[in-house]
């Protein structure tokens, strides 16, 4: 059973309760009201037929007591042999509740009803009968009088007309001067005035069946009410005269003190029987009302306690919409707000779960899709893209990246990069990024020249760190381009500009050496004198073009044919003083000293291609010092690799001829090829590295070479 159905159960018994002790109030009035009228009346109904409906009426309501107290113990008695909640703490608060009451309402029952018996006993002591023989007669006339007045009103208001409504009665009832006027149709009264209860079912059907009927009733301060009712038209109109309290007493001693003489004897055991019952019935309502408040209190505990239970089973079950619905106003009701705002919490919170479950799914959803969407991308791309994490574990490796890469099926690791020489550099630039010794957004971008059945592969790998929580270790992805193409079409267009440029520098020295030939040619048809001297001065003019010519070509050859970079252990430091020493006191007014902040070991390079690219920076710096300057060689440590510096004190780059000095036909000088820059270029980018040049402080120019460790 819910808590809302025992609610409404409970109220449903306290009404039941209520009643009965209402009906129990009202049946002790009565036996008050039944024993002064025995005493005092003796017209209207006999004393007799009154204690006999009193006696029915106590054993009944008696009866209905007893009823309900058994009902009350034995719904007690089977709750507690079902166990059910709260049946026991019911049980000892009603023991402790009939305890209390039982054994002081006992005694209160017997001393009661000694003191009525001996208080009957008292009444036939004094006879007074000589007085009610000489005052019936007059008492007699008085009550007919009053009777006769009240049936003469009643005419009078049925035979007035615009008497239907309370206004009009109450006119009439001041006019007349009349206690009550009232209106009645059927059973049912239409109209009234006065304030007075309408008249019983009795009266209304005495004055239907005979035309008029008179009601004699007693209030409550002992004056009595006399009612009329004249039955007319189908309409019973009713007319009340007020007797006051002095002259009803009177009238009723003299009516009752009449017939109280002869039969109060003969009802003596009647009227103590009814007196005894009505004691015995107001001690059992005692008793049931101390049976119920006990119940009641046991309830007031056991009904939220049961309802927290049920909804604490709902809730265990799973239904959070669980709620004690039971009225509590003591520390009770602090207990169900709390669990009730409990209860609310959880199916917030679980409200709460279920939309962040459901956000979650759809987030799961569009991530699966931008996830398959990412691997069809990946897997339709030409570019090779490798995501490596922060312990170095490969979790993308799209076909690209297998097939530029020629790596297996499986799986790829860092020692599997290992394993192969040509990629050794891929691996080592993944473990420098991993060990923090790369910096920058864009950590690192660097070339790979594989071996292939069609021959080398040049792939262009660029090193990008993935973004990571707060306080986390984050990944790397890599993006490897296959640039053969691209490099195969940069050479193509940089030996055609190298043939265009070669074809020009050619051509110039072919004209002097023309010209020169074309003038000895003519002085010797003329036979002229100066002959010999014009030979001597043609003849120098073109040797020194063909020695141009031979510098040319011989620049041009190694440009095109470098030697194969051959890399070894080699310590740079020692190898940069070497090629200083090559121009130890070339020129008077020109320093050149070495500054080395590398610390003690080696790199791996190829000595003779290093050391010829410092050799040509070191030649170049000396151009731009003329006869005065310093040049410094720095070597430091950066980035987990080396820099190589050449700064001068010369007259320095203009910054609109930086983005071309490196290209094979751009020179500064005027009979200069344009080769010598290029050339440390190509040598610096077989090492996977990088060349760039920068303003000196306070004048001249600074060439920084930035190779990687590996």
């Amino acid at each position: 059973m819910s808590a809302r159905d025992e609610s409404q159960k409970r109220r449903r018994d306290n009404r039941l309760v209520v009643g009965l002790a209402l009906l129990v109030l009202i049946v002790w009035s009565a036996v008050r009201v039944l024993e002064e009228r025995a005493s005092e009346e003796t017209s209207s109904v006999t004393r007799g037929l009154l204690l006999f409906v009193l006696s029915y009426i106590n054993v009944t309501l008696i009866a209905a007591v007893l009823f309900v107290l058994c009902r009350t113990l034995v719904k007690l008695w089977l709750e507690r042999r079902r166990g059910a909640l709260g049946s026991q703490f019911k049980t000892k608060l009603l023991v402790t509740y009939i305890g209390l009451t039982a054994i002081p309402i006992g005694l209160l029952f017997f001393t009661a009803t000694g003191l009525i018996e001996r208080s009957i006993d008292r009444w036939f002591s004094s006879p007074v009968r000589d007085v009610v023989d000489r005052a019936r007669a007059v008492e007699d006339m008085a009550e007919k009088r009053i009777g006769d007045e009240t049936l003469e009103d009643a005419r009078a208001l049925a035979s007035a007309t615009g008497t239907a409504s309370d206004d009009a009665l109450e006119r009439f009832r001041r006019d007349h001067r009349l206690d009550s006027a009232e209106l009645y149709r059927g059973e049912t009264r239409v109209a009234a005035a006065g304030g007075v209860p309408p008249l019983p079912r009795e009266t209304l059907d005495a004055a239907r069946q005979r035309g008029d009927a008179l009601k004699l009733e007693r209030l409550s301060d002992g004056a009595h009410r006399i009612r009329a009712a004249v039955s007319s038209g189908g309409l019973i109109y009713a007319a009340g005269l007020h007797v006051p309290a002095s002259e009803a007493r009177a009238m009723e001693a003299i009516a009752t003190a009449w017939s109280d003489y002869q039969k109060l004897e003969l009802r003596k055991p009647s009227i103590v029987a009814a007196n005894v019952s009505s004691f015995l019935l107001i001690t059992l309502a005692i008793l049931f009302a101390s049976i119920w408040t006990g119940l009641a209190l046991a309830r007031r505990i056991t009904v939220p306690i049961a309802a927290l239970a049920e909804s604490t089973r709902r809730i265990r079950s799973g239904d959070l919409s669980a709620r004690v619905d039971v009225r509590a106003n003591d520390e009770l009701g602090v207990l169900v707000d709390s669990f009730n705002s409990m209860a609310a919490g959880l199916e917030t919170g679980r409200g709460a779960l279920l939309s962040s479950n459901r956000e979650l799914l759809a987030s799961n959803l569009r991530l699966d899709v931008e996830r398959r969407l990412l691997a069809t991308v990946l897997e339709s791309v030409t570019t090779g893209v490798l995501a490596v994490d922060a312990e170095g574990r490969f979790t993308v490796c799209n076909p690209a990246a297998r097939a530029l890469l020629a790596l297996a099926p499986d799986p790829p690791t860092l020692e599997t990069l290992r394993a192969r020489p040509d990629l050794r550099p891929l691996a080592g630039m993944i473990e420098d990024a991993r060990a923090g010794r790369l910096a920058g957004h864009a950590l690192a971008a660097s070339a790979l020249v594989l071996a292939g059945p069609e021959g080398e592969r040049r792939l262009e790998v660029a090193l990008r760190p993935l973004a990571a929580p707060a306080g986390e270790a984050g990944g790397f992805v890599l993006a490897i381009e296959d640039t053969t193409h691209v490099a195969r079409e940069q050479k193509l267009a940089a030996w055609s500009e190298v043939a265009r440029r070669v074809a020009h520098e050619i051509k110039n020295p072919l004209t002097p050496i023309r010209l020169s030939a074309e003038r000895m040619a003519r002085r010797l048809k003329t036979g002229d004198p100066d002959l010999p001297r014009t030979i001597e001065r043609g003849t120098q003019v073109i040797v020194e073009e063909v020695d141009f010519l031979k510098s040319l070509v011989d620049e041009f050859s190694s440009f095109a044919r470098l030697p194969e970079m051959r890399p070894e252990p080699t310590d740079l430091a020692a190898l940069a003083r070497a090629a200083v020493r090559l121009f130890e006191g070339a020129r008077e007014g020109i320093s050149i000293r070495v500054e080395s902040h590398l610390p003690a070991g080696v790199i791996r390079v190829d000595p003779d291609q290093i050391k010829r690219a410092l050799i040509n920076l070191i030649d170049n710096a000396l151009a731009a010092c003329g006869d005065r300057g310093e040049i410094v060689v720095r070597l430091a440590a950066h980035d987990g690799g080396v820099t190589l510096e050449v700064a001068d004190t010369g007259h320095g780059v203009p910054a609109r001829d930086r983005e071309r000095l490196f290209l094979p036909d751009f020179t500064t000088k005027g009979r200069g090829t344009g080769l010598g820059l290029a050339i440390v270029s190509r040598i610096v980018a077989d090492h996977n590295g990088s060349i760039r040049v920068e303003d000196n402080r306070p004048r001249g120019a600074r060439f920084i070479i930035e190779l990687p460790a590996a």
